[in-house]
Order: C-alpha cells, then sequence, then structure tokens
C-alpha cells in the first residue's frame, strides 16, 4: 500500500472509531432516559465478517522521512534518530479533543505517527527523553 493510501486509510479509520464512540454515547443517553436496557437493532458491519484474506506480495519500500500533505503545524516538528545518551520519544499528541502523552523507543513508530496526522490526530510536542527519564531535546 502506498503512504498516501495507508494514511487515508488512517484517517477513516480514525473517524470510524469516532463514530462507534458517539453512537455508545447516544446508546447510553437512550438507556439512562429509558431507566434500563432498550431494544437497539444491531447492524452488519464488513469488519464482522469472517473472510480469508488473500496473501499479497510485500515490496521494498525506502526509510525516507515522510512530506507532510500540509503545512499546517507539522511541519514545525523534526524528527530525528535518537543520539547516544537518549533513551526514547516522548510524544504529546491530540486525539479527539483528548490529549496523549506516549513513549516510544522506535523511531518508525513515531514517525508512522507524524505521518498520520489528520483533523482527529495532531503531534503537539516530540522530545528525547534520556535514560534516567529527564528530557534530553525538544524536537518541535
Amino acid at each position: 500500500m502506498r503512504r498516501d493510501q495507508q494514511i487515508k486509510v488512517n484517517e477513516m479509520l480514525l473517524e470510524r472509531e469516532e463514530l462507534f464512540l458517539r453512537i455508545h454515547a447516544a446508546e447510553k443517553e437512550v438507556m439512562r432516559i429509558m431507566g434500563g436496557d432498550y431494544p437497539f437493532t444491531t447492524v452488519e458491519l464488513l469488519s464482522n465478517r469472517r473472510t480469508k484474506r488473500k496473501t499479497v506480495p510485500t515490496r521494498a519500500t525506502t526509510a525516507t522521512a515522510p512530506a507532510p500533505a500540509d503545512t499546517t503545524e507539522r511541519a514545525t516538528i523534526t524528527l530525528r534518530r535518537l543520539e547516544p545518551g537518549e533513551a526514547r520519544y516522548r510524544v504529546t499528541y491530540r486525539q479527539f479533543a483528548q490529549v496523549v502523552v506516549e513513549e516510544h523507543g522506535d523511531f518508525e513508530a513515531v514517525r508512522t505517527l507524524l505521518a498520520c496526522q489528520s483533523s482527529q490526530l495532531q503531534v503537539q510536542k516530540l522530545e528525547t527523553l534520556r535514560a534516567d527519564g529527564s528530557v534530553g531535546v525538544n524536537l518541535d
């Protein structure tokens, strides 16, 4: 799958998750109003079907940094590999109006997170951490 296709799929999956959360909240509110269970109808989802997957041959990809689709907010964050004395990355991002802070030791995981930014996910801060947990360098 091409990088632009992967980004689009990731954006759609995030939107799907957001919609499921909205449905859950609406059903919960209906049950609160009704004072108990309500006989909601279930919808057949493609993801609930069990199908046999076809194997697709993989192709080699280069390890170049992805170019952002737009220049909003992402352009200010420069990712680089960890240097001696640095142990992990700390990434602060906003997802569905909630701030999330994660630590990653894998360069590729952070690169993927930066590439998957959309209206539902924006990286706000990227730092390196030393082995003792102190902040090394602020990369944003």
